[in-house]
């Protein structure tokens, strides 16, 4: 069964039952434990369940999602912070970015405004990093549109139409999953589109994902991995599951290990050989 159709079939019984175990899961639907706890993260990233011990619950509509956002932000701290470290290092003094509104981005946000950067137009559509942003030298733009309080981001038509009149040097973009064969995804129609407008209006397009998203595809396309002129990663990822992003396409820096100039200088290489 792929991913997609397991996680609504959880879902279908979450509806019934309100809670699940991920024994009774993994039984039910012939898979290990270890891919019921990932269909269970990317739901709970999704705002669509919360997580408790064994299993997880059905968040009701009336129930702020503040763990999808909090939850994702105290999760794989140290890989983000990693990403961060090294995306800082293609920001461009005097340039204008855009910075999504993921909480692998927010770490981005974070070491910027911690930089020694002379001068920089920001645009995000992040109200959480709109709000925790402080540094005189950046000019700051929030995008317009309507708040997702689940997501803790803006989007929708007015604000896909604002990025459409604007141009980026580089957009800093995260996504919910990321494989060699379908690239990165996202669960939200939102989301995607937005993303899509941001691509449309950058010279450059970076992609700051960490290492447990490896392997997981959700229902919407963001970006083939050739369409990325960089992946950053942090060192959690394997040499395989390197291998198969860059024999993808992907032009794949490793935070701490490879460095872009590497990688660019690697994919010449291998462009004149070709």
């Amino acid at each position: 069964m792929k991913g997609t159709l397991r996680r609504s079939s959880i879902m279908d019984k979450l509806r019934r039952e309100g809670a699940v175990a991920v024994g009774e899961l993994a039984r039910e639907l012939d898979v290990s434990p270890a891919t019921i706890h990932r269909d269970l993260r990317q739901l709970a990233e999704e705002g669509l369940v919360e997580r408790v011990h064994g299993g997880a619950r059905l968040v009701q509509p009336n129930e702020p999602s503040r763990s999808a956002w909090s939850d994702r932000r105290a999760r794989n701290v140290a890989a983000k912070r990693q990403i961060a470290a090294e995306a800082v290092r293609m920001v461009e003094d005097g340039s204008t970015i855009f910075i999504d509104a993921s909480t692998t981005c927010a770490a981005l946000a974070a070491e910027l405004a911690s930089s020694s950067i002379g001068s920089l137009t920001l645009v995000t559509n992040s109200p959480a990093i709109a709000a925790e942003f402080d540094h005189e030298n950046v000019h700051l733009i929030v995008t317009p549109g309507e708040v997702d309080q689940n997501l803790r981001m803006i989007g929708g038509r007015w604000t896909v139409e604002f990025i459409a009149g604007l141009k980026f040097a580089t957009c800093f973009i995260s996504a919910l999953g990321i494989t060699p064969e379908a690239g990165l995804s996202t669960a939200q129609r939102n989301i995607a589109d937005v993303l899509g407008a941001v691509r449309a209006a950058s010279a450059r397009c970076v992609a700051l994902i960490d290492s447990s998203k490896y392997g997981v595809q959700s229902m919407l396309p963001v970006a083939e991995l050739g369409e990325l002129d960089v992946v950053v990663m942090d060192d959690g990822l394997g040499e395989r599951e390197r291998a198969e992003l860059r024999g993808a396409g992907a032009r794949l820096v490793i935070a701490g290990i490879t460095s872009l100039e590497e990688v660019l200088a690697a994919t010449q290489a291998s462009e004149v050989e070709g």
